[in-house]
């Protein structure tokens, strides 16, 4: 391709035109032909901005390094946050460590696609790799793989059986754990199996709760630093070398390259340094950095942000000073982003940071401005204003037999313009969606403390153009007063909080649904649904029996007398309670012998394990349910294509009632097409109309370029 461009570049000014025609036509024609090829390279290509964290705000800040001027503001979560991002070029998902929330932001809308509850605290973990999103909770000892979209689990997740201390990715998507044991593991996902595969599993001497890992371009480091042990593995260059040992927090670099692994011990006010393969201890107090944060390397400079000092220290790979320090702005302490080639140094709350050029030069960038407002990441899509109609042309002017201008219209009656009707309407291309129909509730359980609602509605037909979701409102006198989700399917669950409120007892909750697609939310379905107040367990009373008096008489010298034993009274017991609504029962849900099968695995807690009716696995999307026992064990439940939620329901012994576990998501990916050589016909990233036109673009502008050619020749053989 390099020597053809080159070749019909050299051919002059003159066939400049037909040159661009005929090798942007050759780009789109091989594009198509190697299926995703100039799709993804447009994915790949860096979009030169970076997003940044506003905790004091909740917000994320998208900041244009070029202009220096921050470009996008969106509210993610409510002020005093602890946000972490993770970003890609065409991803965004933030956790907030406060709530535990994870927000996953569709780039090309800046609307929030995806919502996932993960504990608060430092548990929780958002990895990207590749195009996969990983989960992670150190605390239960489990990696998810995540839709990128949805938040929802793909397939089955690995589970460590004890907590971990650190997981990451490296660039070549491999995921490294380590748990509180020890063990360095090393994971690959499997599309086949829809599975972690367990690449290899080391046990490492002196690794434990603390022990932190730094991923690599290949392999992994691995910094036990209250062992004194650090591990290189998987890198082609393994290695394992001792240090001494820091008690504390190890706060090691999130990338380095295998050369150059940083890690900082505030505790301990130093840093370590495994430089090639030597261990350097740096104290950080020389530099007056007592509490030095977590580093990164760039540039072969490690940058160490100084806690509670106002300064980023500058260190080489030997751990002296490599450069003046960095002086930061605001009160908060710097925290250091790498991306699109460049160091970010971004203080929360503060007005302005600090971009690291390649150079190692700095300059500011603002990151707050109230000129710019606030976008709601969870606003309905704003619809595309449609193309106004081509104005009517007037008619030529000519002799009027009765003398003057010709009248208007030809002398005929003047006729009116209707105006062209915009609205959405259903069924019509380039119009947003109509309005969802049959939208119910149906009341799952009522603890005293929170209702679970299921809501359910009929599909809006596409029109010709998709369905990219379903947005659900409920809104009521519940604490909070308003909750919303977006799912892909025709039914969602809400739960609602009744603490403070009354709206468990005599609650009105109001649902509305309504479909949205890239032109826009269409009209909205509603109904209602008056809250039933949670069952009330009967109460036995047990009165005291009446005192026996007793009287002691002579008895008779001859009679005696037989009493009758007194009746035996039979109390019976109340029926056995139901267990806890929306408990954690169903621990895994995993590929079955088909794809219309999920093996579902439950662990459930005491009272469920106990309870003494029966219990049952169901797919509450489609209605299919499959008898387990309570106390646990594995069955395969039946799912279609698309969403599908999975509960455990719980039967009341008297068959009165029942109550529902916390829903696990299990969708099912419609089927691609192999084709030969193990590519796939039409991936994702191009739908079968878009190749078509694609490869119709490509020849219309191959044939523009033949004819400027022709063009070029003629004018040459005239000039001549």
């Amino acid at each position: 391709m390099g020597r053809i461009a080159r070749r019909v570049m050299g051919a002059g000014r003159r066939e400049s035109a037909s040159v661009s025609a005929a090798a942007l036509g050759l780009l789109l024609l091989v594009g198509a032909a190697l299926g995703d090829g100039i799709s993804r390279t447009a994915v790949d290509v860096s979009d030169g901005l970076t997003w940044l964290n506003d905790d004091q705000r909740g917000e994320v800040v998208q900041v244009n390094p070029s202009s220096g001027k921050p470009q996008t503001r969106l509210q993610v979560s409510g002020a005093d946050a602890q946000l972490e991002i993770a970003q890609s070029d065409d991803k965004l998902i933030v956790l907030d460590r406060r709530t535990g929330q994870i927000t996953v932001i569709d780039l090309a809308t800046l609307l929030s696609s995806g919502r996932r509850q993960a504990p608060a605290g430092p548990s929780a973990k958002v990895l990207i790799a590749w195009d996969q999103v990983f989960v992670v909770d150190r605390a239960t000892g489990s990696v998810h793989n995540a839709d990128p979209v949805t938040l929802a689990d793909i397939g089955t997740p690995w589970l460590a059986g004890q907590p971990l201390a650190d997981v990451v990715a490296d660039d070549d998507g491999v995921i490294w754990a380590v748990d509180h044991g020890g063990n360095l593991h090393a994971l690959e996902w499997s599309e086949e199996d829809q599975k972690f595969l367990e690449r290899s599993n080391k046990p490492v001497a002196g690794a434990g709760p603390r022990t932190a890992l730094v991923p690599h371009e290949r392999g992994v480091t691995l910094l036990g630093l209250e062992g004194g042990v650090v591990v290189r593995d998987g890198t082609g260059r393994d290695l394992t070398a001792s240090t001494m040992s820091f008690t504390g927090e190890v706060l090691a670099a999130q990338t380095s390259p295998t050369g150059l692994v940083p890690a900082s011990v505030p505790d301990a006010s130093a840093v370590v340094l495994l430089s090639n393969d030597e261990v350097v201890q740096v104290d950080m107090g020389q530099f007056s950095c007592p509490t030095p944060g977590r580093p990164a390397v760039f540039r072969d400079r490690v940058y160490v942000p100084c806690r509670g000092s106002g300064k980023v220290v500058v260190l080489d790979r030997s751990g002296r000073r490599g450069a003046d320090d960095v002086r930061t702005s605001g009160s908060g302490d710097p925290a250091l982003v790498f991306d699109d080639g460049k160091l970010f140094i971004n203080t929360p709350g503060a007005n302005e940071g600090v971009i690291v050029d390649s150079d190692g030069r700095t300059r500011n960038v603002v990151v707050r401005s109230p000129d710019l407002p606030v976008m709601d990441p969870e606003r309905s899509p704003m619809p595309s204003p449609p193309s106004p109609p081509p104005p009517r042309p007037e008619p030529p002017t000519r002799e009027n037999p009765r003398g003057g201008p010709n009248p208007p219209n030809g002398g005929n009656v003047p006729t009116t313009t209707v105006p062209v009707t915009t609205a959405p309407s259903s069924g019509v291309p380039g119009a947003a969606p109509g309005r969802p129909a049959g939208v119910t509730v149906s009341q799952r359980s009522n603890n005293g403390t929170s209702v679970i609602v299921t809501v359910g509605w009929s599909a809006v037909p596409d029109g010709g153009e998709p369905i990219s979701g379903y947005s659900v409102t409920a809104t009521g006198a519940f604490s909070g007063g308003n909750r919303e989700t977006r799912v892909a399917g025709t039914s969602a669950e809400l739960t609602l909080p009744c603490a403070g409120t009354s709206f468990c007892t005599n609650g009105k909750l109001d649902v509305t649904v309504a479909a949205y697609n890239r032109f826009g939310a269409g009209e909205a379905g509603s109904t209602s649904w008056t809250i039933r107040p949670p069952a009330v367990q009967p109460t036995t009373t047990t009165q005291a029996p009446p005192p026996t008096t007793t009287t002691t008489q002579a008895p008779p010298p001859t009679t005696t007398t037989t009493q009758a034993p007194p009746p035996t009274t039979t109390t019976t017991p109340p029926p056995p309670s139901l267990p806890t609504a929306g408990a954690g029962v169903i621990s895994t849900v995993g590929a079955g012998s088909n794809r219309y099968e999920k093996k579902v695995t439950t662990a459930p807690p005491a009272d469920w394990a106990s309870h003494g009716g029966r219990c049952e696995v169901v797919n509450r999307t489609y209605e299919y349910a499959v008898a387990i026992a309570c106390s646990g064990g594995v069955v395969t439940v039946p799912v279609e294509e698309g969403s599908n939620s999975i509960v455990v329901r719980a039967h009341a012994a008297s068959g009165s009632g029942s109550v529902d576990s916390a829903a696990k998501s299990a969708p099912v990916l419609e089927p691609q097409q192999p084709c030969g050589g193990g590519m796939v016909c039409r991936p994702h990233s191009v739908p079968a109309e878009g190749e078509s036109n694609l490869v119709s673009g490509g020849i219309g502008l191959l044939a523009t370029a033949w004819l400027l050619t022709l063009r070029n020749r003629r004018i040459r053989r005239d000039e001549s």
